[in-house]
């Protein structure tokens, strides 16, 4: 079953996301807040971006034009450090007892190409990384054997 955001009340959708085995649920940052899935039901979290506040957010326009007016560093100071903590909030979204297992597949090539990259990934919880699709398809498989064989 494919869930979207939107299409059911948010208490639904985790109930049913919950219930209905190999469920797909699609939905937005805000989701990240609240949301406790444990065990199998949730195995993969798929960000395709890093999560920047909206520049044209007006409190965010104000911090920035504070920093700047400061003369700091505006991306450092502010817009990364938040970004990067959200991104642990949806990378915990995953990782929610010592029992949890899963893959968070973080689509943004900006981790690999920008200089703050390195610097992101260095403060999310530790894993095993890859960029090879192989090795998720290798994880799964171990997983599904796994629970067939309980």
């Amino acid at each position: 079953p494919v869930l979207r955001q939107g299409e059911l009340s948010r208490p639904e959708l985790l109930r049913r996301f919950k219930a209905e085995a190999g469920s797909v649920l699609f939905a937005t940052r805000s989701f990240w807040e609240g949301v406790d899935v444990v065990g199998s039901a949730l195995s993969l979290v798929v960000i395709d971006k890093m999560p920047f506040s909206a520049p044209d957010d007006p409190v965010v326009q104000a911090r920035v034009e504070r920093l700047k007016r400061e003369g700091k560093d505006w991306f450092n100071e502010l817009m990364l450090p938040k970004a990067t903590l959200q991104l642990k909030q949806g990378f915990g979204r995953l990782i929610r007892s010592a029992g949890d297992r899963g893959v968070v597949a973080i689509l943004d090539s900006r981790l690999i190409r920008k200089g703050y990259g390195r610097q992101v990934l260095a403060a999310l919880p530790a894993a095993r990384k890859t960029d090879r699709m192989q090795v998720v398809e290798e994880f799964f498989a171990v997983e599904q054997a796994d629970a067939q064989s309980s």
